[in-house]
């Protein structure tokens, strides 16, 4: 659950929060290396110097209470306090005390009597079984130690107890003379480990806040364009091209927002193309978009509308080239609109003429819905128009449904999606014989369109290209 619930939260964090959650666990991850690697090294140096401090110490008392304990002068014994007074005062870490006692003898039992040495909790501490017997079997002066807790009215203080062995040389035999003890605080030692402990953490705490502010404002340097680039796309994807990010970063982000803006372009001439370009081949285009284009047909059954602007001839030769565009994507608008309202396709714009397709099995009735629409639409502009002095048109159109062959048509640098066959050139040919404001839909088609409206029957009608009469039917756009 913990695990799931961090991942989502850097899942949703965005780059600044993964970038610090990586400098916290790098830190993280150094500072548990070093208390497992290096700690231990530093507590085991620690300790090493303990020892060698408290062992010369020893080694340096023990020599004055040699003097001290074989001639019992009263200079040797004030020397021996001086260099007790001494250690004293030279306060080293962790010394608890020292103690020097003196072997006696009495009644062929050997007692010892401290004589000298400081620290009082451990002035007074009895001198254990097993001290002595390590004593007794001592022959040499080599300084020992071992782990020892000293009692001090409610307190246990762990110590390190090191133990010198003072002898003297008689005859061949070493007599032992008495000894030293010097008590050493284990508690000085893990004191030393804490401030390393807590001079390591305000190291890496200080680092890390340092670093989590440095990672904050490079993170800020970062997302900021990439949030830019990423509103950016979300308006590509919503149609909107005009676009340029403007990123100074003088790092990879700007190279990505200048081929942002490199694609932006690049896309915005595509989208431009694309206008000149029917939806078909488009999405043949798409559809086709892991494999080179090639030529390739399969037959389809599909309704195609010709709608031809009439007396355009004349109107060309009377107006300006400004005014014939003008007045051309006029009424392709409004062809052209209502066509695509009725979920038919523009296949392409033929001079002042729209060739047209519906597919699905009521194409022939959205095909004469849309003709009917086209119609009686450019009648109510006309009215408008005039009224405005403005040149009007009129239009006949051609519906005709049949087999034809779809696919790309031309040659390896440009290819078209396009239909061919009998039922196109039979559509055009309905298109050409219809007057203005007419409609001319041959019989089968519009009865299969089964669409109530007002038309005449034809004459059977002689088409060029089409060997037999053709019977058709007359809509105008008052009679619909």
């Amino acid at each position: 659950m913990i695990k799931r619930t961090i991942k989502e939260l850097l899942y949703r964090g965005g780059l600044k929060l993964k970038l610090i959650s990586f400098v916290f666990v790098s830190i993280f991850l150094a500072i548990s290396v070093q208390n497992y690697f290096i700690i231990p090294f530093i507590k085991e140096n620690i300790e090493k110097k303990a020892f060698e401090v408290s062992s010369t110490t020893i080694e340096h008392i023990s020599d004055f209470s040699s003097f001290a304990l074989l001639e019992r002068t009263y200079e040797n014994r004030l020397s021996l306090n001086d260099a007790i007074k001494r250690l004293k005062e030279s306060h080293i870490d962790g010394l608890l005390g020292i103690a020097i006692y003196e072997r006696q003898k009495n009644n062929a039992k050997n007692y010892f009597h401290y004589i000298s040495g400081f620290g009082e909790k451990i002035k007074d501490l009895p001198l254990d079984k097993t001290l002595l017997k390590q004593l007794q079997n001592a022959k040499t002066e080599q300084v020992t130690y071992e782990s020892y807790t000293v009692k001090y009215k409610k307190e246990s203080i762990d110590t390190y107890r090191f133990i010198r062995p003072i002898f003297y040389k008689y005859k061949g035999e070493n007599i032992l003379l008495g000894f030293t003890l010097l008590y050493y605080d284990k508690k000085a030692i893990s004191n030393i480990i804490e401030q390393v402990l807590d001079y390591i953490y305000t190291i890496a705490f200080i680092i890390l806040l340092l670093s989590t502010l440095y990672v904050y404002f490079i993170g800020t340097r970062v997302t900021k364009p990439l949030l830019e680039i990423t509103k950016a796309s979300s308006e590509i994807t919503k149609g909107n091209f005009d676009i340029h990010l403007d990123v100074h970063t003088n790092d990879e982000i700007q190279n990505l927002a200048n081929h942002f803006n490199t694609m932006v372009a690049w896309l915005k001439e595509k989208n431009k193309l694309q206008k000149f370009v029917s939806n078909s081949t488009v999405d043949m285009i798409k559809n086709s978009s892991h494999e080179p284009v090639a030529a390739g047909g399969e037959y389809k059954n599909m309704t195609f509308l010709f709608c031809d602007i009439r007396d355009f001839t004349s109107l060309n030769e009377t107006k300006t080239p400004r005014e014939v565009i003008e007045i051309i994507n006029f009424y392709f608008s409004l062809q052209a609109k209502i066509i695509k309202k009725n979920q038919g396709e523009i296949d392409k714009f033929i001079g002042d003429e729209i060739m047209a397709s519906f597919s699905g099995e009521d194409g022939n009735k959205r095909a004469l819905q849309s003709a009917i629409e086209i119609q009686n639409t450019i009648k109510k502009e006309n009215i408008l128009r005039k009224s405005e002095n403005k040149t009007v048109c009129s239009v006949g159109i051609g519906i005709s449904k049949g087999q034809v062959i779809v696919g790309n048509v031309g040659y390896d640098e440009h290819m078209d999606y396009t239909a061919i066959g009998l039922a196109v050139n039979m559509t055009a040919r309905l298109c050409a014989y219809a007057k203005a404001g007419e409609i001319i839909i041959d019989k089968k088609t519009f009865t299969n369109a089964d669409y109530k409206c007002n038309y005449t029957l034809t004459e059977p009608l002689t088409l060029k290209g089409i060997s037999n009469h053709v019977i058709a039917c007359s809509i105008k756009s008052e009679e619909s």
